[in-house]
């Protein structure tokens, strides 16, 4: 069985390191082939790539890139070069936790042929405040099964960092999708059509949020109106499958960008998580 992981970098020469020794520590039987979709980084990303490629026992394989293409066009490329079973993303400021990482993710998808992705726990760690955060779990279950509908109203992902699909959805991604903005938010959404999604209760990834991120780097009235646009969009791409759930989701928004602060407090204790983080995690 063949394993794509895709490492996606733009001028991440200060977090590669750990990113890529995150990826090589992974204990697999699998055959990997890892691609390097980076977008001309002007700093040193490649080159320390580079280092590890000749050390390790995994493939790798670096796509050709001369021009910066942007987060979308880069991410195109990278799901047009995999042709394996199952495709794995990290991007290069985020890091995997556990050698194991990869291996339970297939596992996981070999087993139930009914879910479509499989995506697990990760820590979020603000880097400027060196603070980690993981969600809770209120389950005995080790996993969970996320609907297409429940992902639309709270983005249960939150960094593609964590997830892994299969093959064959991601070769067959319509074209048009890499015409809009998107990340895990919507590609979840994308995903739970044909399946359900599986969350994974294990901590095995890292996000880190930092001021060079093209998301995190807004104030959160600016992602707020950011995102409202965007469903929008979405709610059009999908054909207004899920417009009832949309709707939802962008009045919360609307409700935190116009009510009061006594307003905004009481729809704090109601709002998904995703709402609750300010929506930080469609973008970097």
């Amino acid at each position: 069985m063949k394993v794509n992981i895709i490492l996606i970098t733009y001028n991440h020469s200060e977090y590669i390191r750990q990113a890529v020794e995150s990826i090589i520590m992974q204990k697999t039987a699998h055959e990997v082939e890892i691609i390097i979709a980076d977008d001309a980084s002007t700093d040193d990303t490649v080159k320390i790539i580079q280092e590890y490629s000749d050390k390790s026992l995994f493939s790798f394989t670096f796509l050709p890139q001369t021009t910066n293409l942007g987060f979308i066009k880069n991410y195109q490329r990278a799901f047009g070069a995999c042709k394996g079973d199952y495709i794995a993303i990290l991007e290069g400021d985020d890091y995997w936790t556990s050698p194991f990482h990869l291996d339970k993710h297939v596992s996981f998808l070999e087993e139930h042929r009914e879910c479509t992705m499989s995506y697990n726990r990760h820590v979020r760690y603000w880097v400027d405040q060196n603070r980690f955060e993981v969600f809770d779990w209120h389950s005995d279950e080790t996993y969970k099964y996320i609907t297409a509908q429940r992902q639309v109203l709270e983005n249960c992902i939150g960094t593609f960092s964590c997830c892994v699909f299969r093959g064959n959805l991601i070769r067959h991604l319509p074209q048009n999708l890499f015409d809009l903005e998107f990340a895990d938010w919507l590609m979840g959404i994308i995903m739970g059509q044909y399946g359900f999604l599986a969350y994974q209760k294990d901590v095995t990834s890292a996000y880190r949020i930092h001021d060079k991120g093209q998301w995190s780097g807004m104030s959160n009235e600016a992602q707020m109106k950011e995102v409202i646009r965007m469903i929008d969009m979405y709610d059009q791409f999908l054909n207004h499958k899920y417009t009832k759930e949309f709707k939802q989701h962008k009045n919360r928004l609307e409700i935190m960008l116009n009510g009061d602060k006594t307003v905004k407090g009481s729809v704090k204790k109601i709002t998904p998580r995703f709402v609750r983080n300010i929506y930080r995690n469609i973008f970097k």
